[in-house]
């Protein structure tokens, strides 16, 4: 995971927030306890304390390890319950 962690840093992301999207290539996500739901349209995750949904196209789950995913994919949209 450090490589990727590598290539996220140097594409701009914030790896100390909760999430990053960086644009055409798909977003970072920490602390994921587990997918809830799961479509190229639409995936929901169960966070510590709450649901972050995550919309677009295309979108694919790459990695997932302790509790860090990686989604590919054109993100249009994440929103928290």
């Amino acid at each position: 995971m450090k490589l990727l962690q590598q290539i996220l840093r140097e594409a701009g992301a914030d790896l100390d927030k909760s999430f990053t999207v960086i644009p055409s290539f798909g977003g970072y996500f920490k602390s994921v306890k587990r997918v809830e739901d799961y479509s190229p349209e639409r995936i929901v995750l169960s966070l510590n304390k709450m649901r972050l949904t995550v919309v677009g196209e295309k979108l694919i789950i790459d990695k997932y390890f302790q509790q860090d995913l990686l989604i590919r994919g054109n993100i249009s949209g994440v929103s928290f319950e």
